[in-house]
């Protein structure tokens, strides 16, 4: 499929030339007036190589990671997305809770590990994930357009300085 973009229209331009008016000058001319068509054929590949590097990318986690770092940070790769819940809840049941066929019952200390108890305001976020990057002057313009491009329009994010 890529044969297709690989089109030399210097080559292409001088064989469509009758042999006859295949002279220096009338040559020249001809290269001379392909000039704007070849800078168009520029734009177009560039363009092109755009639209698949969007097509490629998704709204999943390590697709929007690698192209943030691609484009932001290629050499060192630090740009980072986290879930922004840093704590995973775990629902203590009562004894009259429990089910008849196997229990429910949750107990503090398992292993002599102590299970922390968070409130609910400590297990909810306001954000869905939080983007994480270097403080090495990337414009905060530029990846707020690209997070915002990729990720889903119901998801809320907040970008921080590690």
């Amino acid at each position: 499929m890529d044969s297709v973009f690989n089109i030399n229209f210097k080559k292409l331009a001088i064989e469509w030339l009758p042999t006859f008016l295949r002279k220096p000058i009338i040559s020249a001319i001809v290269l001379v007036l392909i000039l704007p068509l070849e800078a168009l054929y520029s734009e177009l590949l560039k363009a092109r190589k755009q639209n698949l590097i969007r097509m490629n990318t998704t709204c999943q986690k390590f697709s929007m990671q690698k192209r943030l770092n691609d484009y932001f940070d290629p050499v060192e790769r630090r740009i980072e997305i986290v879930k922004a819940v840093l704590f995973d809840g775990v629902y203590l049941y009562t004894e009259a809770e429990d089910d008849q066929w196997r229990t429910k019952t949750q107990w503090l200390y398992v292993d002599s590990l102590p299970m922390y108890l968070y409130t609910e305001a400590e297990l909810n976020s306001d954000y869905d994930f939080i983007v994480k990057i270097p403080n090495t002057g990337i414009n905060q313009l530029q990846l707020r357009a690209e997070i915002e491009y990729y990720m889903l329009q119901s998801k809320n994010y907040r970008i921080d300085l590690i």
